[in-house]
């Protein structure tokens, strides 16, 4: 990759360490609570949780035959105010991925801009200092002072181990949402600053942060950090991830919707990994498929608004099959044949430092969802679909 950093030094709010959790806590799923297995309709789940606790939005690094999955999930059974981001550590045998119980990272603060949600976390291995500590590890995740996750802003927390105990950084996010400026469009609803997805540029502490910034003109950003010094961040310019090249059924906006990103250095690709646009009109409102994309980066190198050298340039190709419900469905079981209906929040499964694992191949983590109104719900819980997202894998060759 080449580099050009626009240098501006900018520092963090805050230098004070804001631990969320002083000691990482395991959790067995469900603990003593009755187990209620959550409704499939497809290929199973990469591990088990009890209906009542969602698992969504996971991002996932590996290393030989170690990985480490992180994801969203409330702590306390049916109760959407505990968002959490949880780490579980998978070990590779016989062939398949085995994962451990779930490791709390963080929650929301006390009393912070991020004391009612963190969710939607990824997660990049380098060399970060923060406070006169040395940390391994960097996530960005979105967080958000509102129940409903609105309005979210980004923030960073470091890590020594993957699984260990993770520090916030500072007590103000890095990327703050401003909905005032979208105010003349007069919306009141704005999901804000989120799918925060870091790459890294140098193994160090150099790094692409993507992130998507949800209004009614959604647009797809990354910047140029330099992470090294957490006190004192080095931020190039803002760019704009052009979508020329994406297609959506019925719609002339195609954008990038919940994506994800990885880089492979030997092909200088940039891949991404992205929603489809949802047409459902029931709950949830959430896509039904997923698309693998490619881009080469020397177009997010040196282009400025999609403008490469003074000619357009289209930057995306779609490669591999969509995951949709004819994918998903497990055609071994007869009572789950037909696949499932919202696919969504997808990543790719990187190395540590967001780098393609091999050519021709990745492996894709999504989230599905049960809908509103399923007879295989309890009935004593009227919004339990809330509650039964499960993460699932499918391979995309190319």
């Amino acid at each position: 990759m080449k580099k050009v950093f626009c240098i501006l030094m900018v520092g963090l709010c805050s230098l004070s360490l804001a631990a969320c959790n002083g000691n990482p806590s395991e959790e067995k799923p469900g603990g003593d609570e009755t187990f209620e297995e959550k409704v499939y309709d497809g290929i199973d789940a990469v591990f088990d949780e009890s209906l009542g606790y969602y698992n969504e939005q996971p991002s996932a690094i590996q290393e030989g035959t170690t990985r480490w999955l992180f994801y969203t999930r409330n702590t306390v059974k049916y109760d959407d105010t505990t968002d959490s981001i949880a780490v579980r550590k998978g070990t590779y045998s016989g062939g398949e991925w085995t994962y451990g119980e779930p490791v709390t990272c963080i929650t929301p603060s006390e009393d912070s801009w991020d004391s009612a949600r963190v969710f939607n976390a990824d997660v990049v291995k380098g060399t970060f200092a923060y406070g006169g500590e040395d940390y391994s590890y960097l996530m960005a995740y979105s967080g958000s002072d509102r129940a409903d996750r609105a309005d979210a802003d980004i923030g960073f927390a470091v890590a020594k181990e993957a699984d260990g105990e993770w520090v916030k950084v500072g007590t103000q996010p890095f990327i703050r949402f401003n909905s005032s400026e979208w105010d003349s469009v007069g919306l009141t609803y704005y999901p804000g600053a989120i799918e925060p997805s870091l790459v890294s540029f140098d193994k160090g502490g150099k790094v692409y942060l993507f992130y998507e910034e949800s209004e009614v003109f959604k647009t797809n950003y990354v910047y140029e950090l330099d992470c090294s010094d957490l006190d004192h961040i080095v931020k190039g310019g803002r760019k704009v991830i052009e979508r020329s090249g994406i297609s959506d059924l019925g719609t002339s906006n195609p954008l990038l919707y919940g994506a994800d990103y990885v880089y492979d250095p030997e092909s200088d690709y940039l891949f991404a990994a992205r929603e489809g646009r949802t047409t459902a009109t029931s709950e949830p409102k959430v896509a039904d498929e997923v698309q693998a994309l490619r881009s080469s980066m020397d177009i997010i190198d040196n282009i400025d608004q999609g403008i490469l050298q003074g000619e357009a340039r289209v930057w995306w190709e779609a490669i591999g099959d969509k995951i949709d419900g004819d994918t998903t469905a497990d055609l071994s079981d007869p009572d789950r044949i037909f696949g499932y209906t919202r696919i969504f929040s997808p990543t790719i499964v990187s190395d540590p430092y967001g780098y393609l694992l091999e050519y021709g191949t990745f492996e894709v983590l999504f989230t599905t969802q049960a809908n509103d109104g399923d007879e295989r719900l309890p009935a004593d819980h009227a919004d339990a679909y809330k509650y039964s997202q499960m993460i699932h894998s499918m391979t995309i060759t190319y």
